[in-house]
Order: structure tokens, then sequence, then C-alpha cells
């Protein structure tokens, strides 16, 4: 049986709020954050600031570029583009990537449909659930603990903290 290694760890986020996806005119790749989104960036950093996070990785859409834009400012973290994170990657290439070292104590900022992938993989090979899924709210946050593929992985939603109501 495979452990899970107590220090290894990957914090899983979705982008913040980008509008309709059907109401935006042009390349999807260029949809930025709504005033809603940006709020829900600020607390993505308020939440996850206390992890001993060592990078942060985004798919290379803009609206996941700059959902952690504040928490790569408060850690002072340069936000690095990675394709293997992309809403239209192969489970393959983005497994191959979360088994990457480098990943360890990293944010990994992506889309809804490829966390999906994620997580029905994860579920149907190890074992592991992930609460909080359905439906997947904007900015939603799980800690992915072990390596995929060398550890026995759990996943663990990070709760929200309230954003201002009001804003909208």
């Amino acid at each position: 049986m495979r452990s899970t290694s107590p220090h290894s760890f990957r914090l899983l986020l979705r982008h913040a709020d980008a509008g309709s996806r059907s109401a935006w005119v042009g390349d999807d790749q260029w949809r930025s954050l709504t005033e809603l989104g940006q709020a829900q960036a600020t607390e993505v950093a308020a939440r996850s600031r206390d992890l001993p996070l060592l990078r942060i990785f985004s798919s290379p859409s803009l609206r996941c570029r700059q959902t952690v834009v504040p928490l790569a400012r408060e850690l002072s973290l340069d936000i690095e583009s990675c394709w293997q994170l992309g809403a239209t990657v192969e489970l393959r290439h983005l497994l191959r990537f979360l088994g990457e070292d480098e990943t360890e104590s990293a944010v990994l900022c992506t889309h809804r449909e490829t966390l999906q992938m994620l997580f029905a993989h994860l579920a149907e090979v190890e074992a592991a659930r992930a609460d909080r899924v359905t439906p997947m709210s904007m900015a939603a946050a799980w800690i992915l603990y072990g390596t995929v593929g060398r550890d026995a992985v759990q996943l663990e939603c990070l709760p929200t903290l309230e954003v201002a109501a009001s804003i909208g």
C-alpha cells in the first residue's frame, strides 16, 4: 500500500468568475475576470496565504492568470504559465505534470473541465474523492495531498471565505 506524505501537497484552484462564456466575443483565452472575479481572486490569496507555497502555476488563459495575481503579489512569486493546465489538455499530460516534483507545494490554477477530468480519474483509479465538486463554484480550491502516481492521494476542499455579496 502506498502512503500519503504529509509534506507533499498541491493546491488545485478553479479560476475566479469571468462572466458568461456565451456572452464573450473573441478568443476565450482572453476572457478576463469580472469585478466579482477580482474579489474572489483577493479572497483566494487570503485563504491560502498560510500554506507553505513555493510556486504558482497557471493555465495560459487570462482568467486563470488573473486569479492568482493577488496571491503572487502577496508571496512575491512569479506566475508560471503551463499548457498542462489548459482547458483542453489531455489527462496523461496533466497527470505527468502533477507527478513532477516541481509541482509540490505549488498552486495550480486551471479550469472546471480540467479539474472534473482529474477528479474523475482520481476517484476511479486512486479511490480519492473530492468534496464540493458539483456544482463547482468559481475560485473553488482543493488541497491534493500526496503525489499522483507515487503516493496514495487525498483531496480536501479548502473552504472559501465570504466575498462581498454586494459585488456582482
